[in-house]
């Protein structure tokens, strides 16, 4: 017995330390590859952040001027804008929505969550095209409201700050409900039923209980959604609006990388995609 335990206790010993150096292997890994691709692009972008145009010094010049240019602080503005009006317009609609899909059980739940699950899937340009067709100032609504007299000239529903809003609230809701949803349905019940013997009615359980409980659920997708202005910029130049940090860098690496190739005729270019005459 003592031999039989003996060798099974080195057994053991052995399957954990093949175990430890698998998860070690892994790990490097995993590592390896967070800093290829990740690490070492975001320190080589910071480090040539820091350095002087034209100069071989370093210091923080770029970041004052800045901060110093109006145009880039009004870009930076209109940004910031942006995602508090997209996070506020998701969050108003993604709420309701998870807490139906969540709680409820009704005909044609799985059809729904699908169609919510389809901008994920669609690229955030498609559907943009697809709104301009049907939105544009000459598209399906304008051409019928004006084939009914209901108005005389087209009506701007899409080009603007409320059209970018419009855009990226439905591209970036599947984010935010999907979160929220997984939180709904992951609660303890008995935290609810609680607050429910306490006396707390129906709406003030849900704002007191439910919805601290589904915080970091929410949060986590909160942090997509406000992120998303900063980071698309090909959205904001199809419906003609260019006062936005990631299409003015768009342009800027443009006219940095191109300007041998397209010549003259450049700007001309951009003008026609940016300005679309649809």
């Amino acid at each position: 017995m003592g031999k039989q335990a003996l060798a099974h206790t080195i057994f053991i010993g052995r399957k954990g330390s093949d175990m430890n150096r698998g998860n070690l292997f892994l790990a490097a890994l995993l590592w390896l590859v967070i800093g290829f691709l990740v690490i070492y692009p975001l320190s080589i972008l910071v480090q040539e952040s820091f350095k002087i145009s034209g100069t071989d010094t370093w210091g923080i010049g770029n970041y004052l001027e800045f901060f110093k240019d109006a145009y880039y602080l009004k870009t930076f503005g209109n940004t910031l804008l942006l995602s508090s009006l997209l996070l506020l317009t998701t969050t108003l609609f993604g709420v309701p929505l998870a807490y139906i899909l969540a709680r409820y059980r009704h005909w044609g739940k799985t059809v729904f969550t699908a169609l919510i699950l389809l901008p994920i899937v669609l690229p955030a340009f498609a559907g943009v095209f697809a709104f301009i067709i049907f939105f544009g100032k000459y598209g399906t609504l304008n051409l019928l409201l004006m084939d009914l007299g209901l108005i005389e000239k087209p009506v701007n529903f899409i080009y603007g700050m409320h059209g970018l809003v419009f855009v990226q609230s439905l591209h970036m809701l599947p984010f935010i409900v999907l979160g929220l949803s997984a939180g709904f349905t992951n609660i303890d019940p008995s935290f609810e039923e609680a607050a429910e013997v306490e006396g707390a009615s129906g709406f003030r359980r849900f704002i007191t209980v439910t919805l601290p409980l589904c915080a970091p659920s929410y949060l986590a997708g909160a942090v997509l959604v406000f992120l998303w202005p900063f980071t698309d910029w090909l959205t904001p130049l199809i419906l003609g609006q260019v006062d936005f940090l990631p299409s003015v860098s768009y342009l800027n690496i443009a006219y940095h990388f191109t300007e041998s190739i397209w010549g003259s005729w450049r700007w001309s270019f951009l003008r026609s995609f940016v300005y679309p005459s649809f």
